[in-house]
């Protein structure tokens, strides 16, 4: 996009707004957005953030590209902006059976508890659970049982941007027929179970790469996102230093929670741009360990200031979208295109290396 905007001398943004999908459009393979997908919202509301301004020089050498490996007073570094947009489906696609199973019980001492097999990962699904059933139900004493499916059918994995809405209808659902049974039954013990199907999606032609049905995507969500990053192009080092995230939503039924998947989403993001690598040979993984597969850590990571944009996803429970993935899909394309700013080499892979970006002639012979 980036190019394509100098060869037809537009700002890069205005090219990206002139081509931002919207309700109503059709994609490639046939289907037309429907529900809700703001991406010219996303996209403008990363493009009005404004970075931190440019840090003296000399500085503390762990604030140089590179940290403590740095063996320069900053003389080389450089400084880019760099910005990309990107949207992704949400949830399991093309006819798959995606649901997710909720279980109810409503004790006579006027408590609650929840089942449900959802995978706590760290992204916080156990808060959301707790959250829907408390809500729905009414009550500050929920408990939610461990979770295994013993006791309550499948969640469905933690993957596909999918378990939130998922689990979402699936405790409200098992939460609202608890209460309809109470009405029936006061004064008893009540046990509900409910499962949860997302609308229905049907497979792609095999051979013609286009819908069968409605849609092969239930929905989809985007991300735009301002990078600022420093490069000393002696030394080919690399440091991100800020990052402007918007992100679609749908709706935040928990904004603190959807504001740690984007950091986390970008962290994974960052990690592809600039280190992590499986490396093979013959068709062998090459990586000894860990120890040469690297991740980014605390101290890799920059501020990422976020912005949520809300606009409800009209199927889904609450108007929820997951937002787990999408940083991850746009925060490299950004990070890369900061580094390309800031070097004007044209970087065409990931993750980028010093050797990548070390601004040395070809004749140079180094």
């Amino acid at each position: 996009m980036d190019k394509l905007a100098v060869a037809l001398d537009i700002d890069p943004i205005e090219l990206r707004l002139l081509n931002a999908l919207k309700p109503g459009d059709v994609l490639p393979t046939g289907q037309t957005i429907t529900g809700s997908l703001p991406v010219a919202e996303t996209i403008r509301a990363a493009a009005a953030l404004e970075p931190p301004p440019a840090e003296e020089l000399p500085r503390d050498v762990l604030r140089l590209p590179g940290g403590a490996g740095n063996t320069t007073n900053g003389e080389g570094v450089r400084r880019g902006v760099g910005f990309a947009v990107g949207f992704k489906n949400i949830a399991y696609s093309e006819g798959f059976d995606d649901y997710c199973a909720a279980r109810v019980r409503l004790l006579t001492d006027g408590s609650a508890e929840v089942h449900c097999a959802a995978a706590e990962v760290g992204q916080g699904v156990t808060g959301v659970i707790l959250q829907v059933a408390r809500t729905e139900l009414g009550l500050d004493d929920v408990r939610l049982a461990p979770a295994q499916t013993a006791t309550v059918d499948s969640s469905g994995s933690a993957s596909a941007s999918r378990m939130t809405w998922m689990v979402a209808g699936a405790v409200r659902d098992a939460c609202r027929a608890a209460l309809e049974e109470q009405e029936r039954r006061p004064g008893e013990e009540i046990d509900v179970e409910r499962i949860y199907r997302h609308r229905r999606t049907t497979p792609l032609d095999p051979e013609t790469g286009q819908i069968t049905g409605e849609r092969a995507h239930v929905a989809f969500a985007a991300c735009a996102m301002k990078v600022v990053a420093e490069v000393d192009v002696d030394l080919g080092l690399t440091r991100v230093v800020w990052i402007g995230a918007a992100q679609d939503v749908g709706k935040a039924i928990n904004p603190q929670q959807v504001e740690g998947q984007i950091e986390g989403g970008t962290a994974q993001g960052l990690g592809l741009a600039l280190m992590e690598e499986i490396q093979t040979r013959d068709g062998l993984i090459t990586n000894a360990s860990f120890t040469d597969y690297l991740i980014p850590t605390a101290l890799d990571m920059p501020p990422v200031e976020s912005v949520l944009i809300e606009d409800p996803e009209p199927d889904a429970p609450y108007g929820v979208k997951g937002v787990g993935e999408p940083p991850t899909v746009v925060s490299t394309a950004a990070i890369v295109a900061a580094l390309r700013a800031a070097t004007g080499r044209e970087l065409t892979r990931v993750p980028v290396k010093p050797d990548d970006i070390c601004l040395v002639s070809d004749t140079d012979g180094v």
